[in-house]
């Protein structure tokens, strides 16, 4: 950070790593979250991580500048309970046999080199990766065995049912995340990355699509609505609107959602340098993998601060509901957040401002409703009310 710093004030010697490094400096660093104690006692905990996370190897080391080990110790300093390493990997890389083998190969590396890192510093470490498909989009894939999901499906399968790769990682109790779905070209910019279009096509152009880009958008279980790179830096220096993607993403996950289904909001660094921070919270049973892995899947999680995850709703004199829980036969509901700033929406708008650790009452309707809490800067995944869930 120092050298960034100095290299900037000479206008000599930057690299982009250096100049992304220095602008970082000044995100968002979460608190620690508060405790769960508006609405009685809960057994769920918070934790801290990143669900987007470069790593070299298996990255390009002329793309990524961090290995494992000082991934490590950035995680560990930041706070982080867990993080998933995403290294890119290719598009439809299940149809060729040469690159199946060279992205197992990268998979085992990294599951061999991740214990000895647990172990030294606490943090807990998932192999996954980021399907790039420069057309469509990218994917977070993490959470399943990989050589399980290519045993499951044989090569000449694949090449006849290319989404199938998809639907068995889901089956195999993997997580599927959408990621920076509305990371749109900005017309004009100086800036080459910000010329590129790195939305979710299905999301933000006409299809139709190719088969396994229509199973991901089917069966994800989250959406990527924080993600830090293109929240800070594109949004913030470059749209000078610091919220701007975040809240497209959470019409389309409020939209998806209204569906009768459980989709997660989640966060990420998407660091290729050398920075770090809590971008993902989630409601846990315990601080290990599988408890990660399920809270997600029940989409009990927030992103960018971890006080959004204290958002609670109950119907009067009922029981306490938190994120990703459903709230049935319910017509008028209280809804309540530790923090400041709390603001509570019902579908996408704004319907209450309660004080910290009290209660507002809000009317609900009789179909699907979506209700999300933001608390300070950070925003929170649904609480459901009446979608049959």
């Amino acid at each position: 950070m120092l050298r960034a710093a100095l290299c900037l004030l000479a206008l000599a010697g930057c690299s982009r790593h250096d100049v992304v490094d220095f602008a970082m400096g000044s995100a968002h660093r979460p608190l620690a979250p508060p405790p769960l104690t508006l609405g009685g006692a809960s057994p769920l905990q918070i934790v801290a991580g990143d669900l987007h996370c470069h790593v070299a190897p298996p990255d390009d080391v002329t793309d990524v500048t961090r290995g494992l080990s000082r991934t490590a110790d950035l995680a560990r300093a930041e706070g982080l309970a867990f993080v998933v390493l995403t290294p890119h990997v290719w598009s439809r890389f299940f149809l060729d046999a040469s690159l199946r083998d060279a992205v197992q190969k990268g998979q085992r590396e990294l599951r061999a080199a991740i214990d000895a890192e647990t172990k030294r510093t606490g943090v807990l470490f998932v192999p996954g990766f980021e399907y790039t498909d420069h057309q469509y989009g990218h994917v977070g894939v993490a959470f399943a065995d990989l050589d399980a999901v290519l045993a499951d499906v044989p090569l000449a399968e694949a090449q006849a049912h290319p989404a199938r790769f998809f639907e068995r990682w889901i089956a195999r109790g993997g997580i599927l995340s959408i990621h920076h779905p509305f990371v749109t070209p900005i017309p004009g910019s100086s800036i080459s990355m910000a010329k590129a279009d790195l939305s979710w096509r299905p999301f933000t152009a006409k299809g139709p699509f190719p088969p396994e880009i229509d199973a991901v958008t089917r069966l994800a279980q989250g959406h990527e609505v924080f993600n830090l790179t293109a929240q800070h830096l594109r949004d913030r220096y470059l749209l000078h609107d610091g919220e701007s993607t975040i809240r497209a993403s959470f019409l389309q996950l409020d939209k998806d959602a209204r569906g009768g289904r459980r989709i997660a909001a989640l966060g990420g660094s998407d660091s290729h340098d050398d920075h770090l921070r809590a971008a993902t919270f989630v409601l846990t049973t315990a601080r290990t993998i599988d408890a990660i892995r399920a809270g997600i899947a029940r989409a009990r999680t927030c992103v960018r601060d971890g006080a959004a995850c204290t958002f609670v709703a109950r119907k009067p004199g009922g029981l306490t509901a938190h994120i990703g829980d459903a709230l049935e036969a319910a017509a008028t509901v209280e809804v309540g957040a530790t923090g400041d700033d709390i603001e509570i929406f019902l579908d996408g708008e704004t319907v209450a401002k309660p004080g910290s650790d009290a209660f507002a009452t809000i009317k609900v309707p009789d179909r699907c409703a979506i209700l999300r809490a933001r608390v300070g800067r950070g925003w929170s995944s649904p609480i459901y009310a009446n979608c049959g869930l």
